[in-house]
C-alpha cells in the first residue's frame, strides 16, 4: 500500500498543490486571445465582508456600524454571508466554473480576539479549515494578511505602536500557514483606509483630520515594512510577498478646469504616489511631505522600501476629482464631473483603457514589475434567480471588455500574472451594505442561499480556456 504523507495538513498540502499543477496550463496555444502560460484566474474576498463576528473579537468597523447612521441600506455586519461556516458551498462553486485561485483576507480580531501576543487556538482552526477547503478544491490561496479590520485593543494608525502589533500578527500567520499559501499581500488598499478613514469619515474610524491622515499614511507603510520582515522569516523561497494598492487615473470634474491641473496633481499625488513611492525607495511626494513629515522617525523609510517584484494593483476606474476647502485633503471625488459620455454603474463607472493606463504607469515607474490585478469588478442590480441561475449579461460585458484590456496590456510587454474578480460572492460592502451586488455569486441575506450568476459561468470559460472567449 502507499505510504501516505505524515499529517492532515502536509495530506492537504500535497492534495491543493497536484490539483493546481494539474490544472495548468489551460491555454489553446493557437489562439491570438490565450492568456500566458500558468496566468492565474481568480476571485477574492476579504474577511470583515463576508464573516460573521462570531468566535472573534470586536473590532473597529464593529464599533464604527454599531454607532449608527454609517451604512447606507441600514444592514449589518453580524452575519456577513457566514462564510466561516459556508466556505465549502462557495469553493465548490468556484471551482465547478474553473475559478484557480482564492484571494482571500485573515480577521486579526479572530487570530488576536483579545491583546497581543499568544493567538486564539479556535481562530487559527477556522483558517486552517479554510485553506484546506481551498485545496481540496484544487484552489490556491492567496492570503491578504490585514483587509482594514483592526481589533479594538490594538487602536488605529494614529499610534505608531500598531505597526509593531502588525508585524507580530504577520509573523503569527505567515508561521502558521506558509507552509500551504504560496501568495501573500500585506495590506489592502491603505491608500482607500486614509482618505476614506481618516481624512474624510465616511469609514471605520470615521476621523477628518490632517494629522491623523498623515499618521495613517505613514503608519500604513511602516507596518507594510515592518511586516515584510516578520513574513520574510517564514516564508519560502518561492512565495510571493507583495501588497496591494487602489489605484486610478485623476481627472479633473467638469466645470472644475481653472484649478483642475493643481487638483488633480495633488490627488495623484496623495492616492497613487503616497504608497507606491516609498515602497520603491523614492520617499514622499514633495505635496505630501507636510502631512507625514513628524511622523517618519530613524530608518522608516529604508523599512518601507521593499521594492517588491511583484504587486498587486486593484482598479475599478478612473477618479474625477474637484477641489473642496473644506476636506481636509482639499480634493473630494466628484460622480457627476465624469464626461457624460462614460458608462456608469451606480457609484462607478466602466472604463477598461483607464485599466491599461494604470498597468502602463506601473510597469514605466516602479521597475517593471510583476502584476497581479487583486480587484476589479462591477456592481449591479442582479435580477432574481431563475431555474438556478442568476442571468446578468451586463456584468459578462463589462467583464469581457475589461479582460480585453488585460489581454492588450500583456500583448504591449506588461507583466500581468493574474486577475481576482472582485468579488466571489456578493458581500457586505462596507459602508454600502449589502445594498451593492458585485459577486459572481448571489447570496440571498434572509436565508444565505448561495446562486451562480451567469457572469460566473462566462468567467469560468475564460478561466479553463485561458483565454478571452
Amino acid at each position: 500500500m502507499p505510504i501516505l504523507p505524515a499529517s492532515r495538513r502536509d495530506f492537504m498540502k500535497l492534495a491543493g498543490a497536484s490539483a493546481i499543477a494539474a490544472g495548468f496550463p489551460r491555454i489553446a496555444t493557437a489562439n491570438t486571445r490565450s492568456f500566458p502560460t500558468g496566468f492565474k484566474w481568480g476571485a477574492g474576498s476579504a474577511a470583515a465582508q463576508v464573516e460573521s463576528r462570531q468566535g472573534r473579537g470586536r473590532s473597529n468597523w464593529d464599533v464604527f456600524i454599531d454607532q449608527g447612521g454609517h451604512v447606507r441600506d441600514g444592514s449589518t455586519n453580524v452575519m456577513g454571508t457566514d462564510f466561516e461556516n459556508r466556505f465549502m458551498e462557495d469553493f465548490q462553486l468556484l471551482s465547478d466554473a474553473g475559478v484557480q485561485s482564492f484571494r482571500f483576507s485573515f480577521a486579526w480580531p479572530r487570530i488576536q480576539p483579545e491583546g497581543p501576543g499568544t493567538p486564539s487556538a479556535a481562530g487559527l482552526d477556522t483558517y486552517d479549515r479554510m485553506i484546506d477547503g481551498m485545496l481540496h478544491h484544487g484552489i490556491e490561496p492567496f492570503a491578504t494578511m490585514f483587509h482594514w479590520d483592526v481589533p479594538v485593543w490594538a487602536g488605529d494608525f494614529r499610534d505608531r505602536d500598531i505597526t509593531a502589533r502588525l508585524a507580530e500578527y504577520a509573523d503569527i500567520i505567515t508561521r502558521r500557514f506558509g507552509d500551504r499559501i504560496k501568495m501573500w499581500a500585506a495590506l489592502n488598499e491603505p491608500n482607500t483606509v486614509a482618505f476614506a478613514g481618516y481624512a474624510v469619515g465616511m469609514h471605520a474610524p470615521g476621523l477628518t483630520s490632517a494629522k491623523a491622515t498623515g499618521a495613517a499614511i505613514h503608519h500604513q507603510n511602516l507596518s507594510l515594512g515592518l511586516m515584510a520582515q516578520a513574513a520574510s522569516a517564514n516564508l519560502s523561497n518561492d512565495a510571493t510577498l507583495t501588497t496591494t494598492v487602489n489605484l486610478s487615473p485623476m481627472r479633473a470634474a467638469a466645470g472644475n478646469k481653472a484649478e483642475g491641473l493643481a487638483i488633480v496633481s495633488y490627488a495623484d499625488d496623495f492616492w497613487n504616489r503616497s504608497f507606491l513611492d516609498p515602497l520603491y525607495g523614492k520617499g514622499y511626494p514633495v505635496s505630501i511631505m507636510p502631512m507625514v513629515d513628524s511622523y517618519i522617525q530613524g530608518d522608516d523609510m529604508d523599512i518601507i522600501a521593499i521594492n517588491p517584484t511583484t504587486l498587486g494593483v486593484n482598479y475599478y476606474c478612473r477618479v474625477y476629482v474637484r477641489a473642496n476647502p473644506e476636506v481636509v485633503t482639499g480634493f473630494v471625488p466628484d460622480f457627476d464631473g465624469a464626461p457624460q459620455n462614460v458608462t456608469r454603474t451606480d457609484d462607478y463607472f466602466v472604463e477598461p483603457d483607464g485599466l491599461n493606463e494604470v498597468l502602463q504607469r506601473v510597469h514605466a515607474s516602479y521597475g517593471q514589475p510583476r502584476i497581479f490585478l487583486t480587484e476589479t469588478g462591477f456592481a449591479l442590480k442582479d435580477a432574481s434567480p431563475r431555474n438556478g441561475l442568476v442571468n446578468d449579461p451586463l456584468r459578462e460585458k463589462y467583464l469581457k471588455t475589461y479582460l480585453k484590456a488585460a489581454h492588450d496590456a500583456i500583448a504591449q510587454g506588461i507583466d500581468l500574472r493574474g486577475i481576482y474578480y472582485w468579488s466571489a460572492t456578493d458581500n457586505f460592502e462596507w459602508t454600502e451594505g449589502f445594498a451593492k451586488k458585485f459577486g459572481l455569486i448571489q447570496v440571498d441575506t434572509d436565508t444565505l442561499k448561495r446562486t451562480p450568476k451567469s457572469s460566473l459561468r462566462y468567467y469560468g470559460k475564460c478561466a479553463n480556456a485561458n483565454a478571452l472567449v
